[in-house]
């Protein structure tokens, strides 16, 4: 039996100072590729992973994306492709909205003062304590995520 979905929000990084970091990463790694080179047979190894590297790290960035579903019976997160977790409401000790402030960058930040955090931009999010541990789950929805859960906040 699946429970009624409270909450859904799927977050990706938009921010346009990244893209054009990443755009000109993927230039500048091109751009260091003779192309003439393969005629000459002195194709470079270290060229050619700088621009492959630079590509997927590109590719990277399209895919990634903070996915959060919120159930009576759990929280989901999917941080695309690395993190799949639930948490469970029946085993939280506490969850609040909080403004988490600047943690050192967006992504999934470990060892802060939150424990785990797993943001995209901003700085709002859903702070869980669970058995010791802690995670906030970053929203760019608080007040719809607040309205939506507040019977479930402890």
């Amino acid at each position: 039996m699946k429970s009624k979905v409270l909450f859904q929000e799927s977050q990706k990084f938009h921010q346009w100072w990244i893209w054009i970091i990443l755009i000109g990463l993927v230039i500048v790694a091109a751009s260091t590729f003779d192309y003439l080179e393969p005629l000459k047979n002195q194709l470079t190894v270290d060229k050619v992973i700088l621009t492959i590297t630079a590509i997927g790290i590109l590719v990277l960035f399209l895919t990634l994306r903070l996915n959060t579903r919120i159930t009576e019976e759990k929280i989901e997160i999917r941080f695309f492709p690395f993190v799949r977790k639930d948490f469970y409401w029946k085993d939280m000790t506490s969850a609040q909205l909080i403004d988490y402030g600047f943690v050192g960058g967006w992504g999934i930040r470990i060892w802060t003062s939150y424990g785990t955090v797993y943001n995209v931009k901003g700085s709002q999010g859903l702070h869980l304590k669970i058995a010791g541990k802690q995670y906030v789950i970053g929203t760019q929805k608080q007040e719809e995520l607040r309205s939506s859960i507040a019977h479930l906040l402890k």
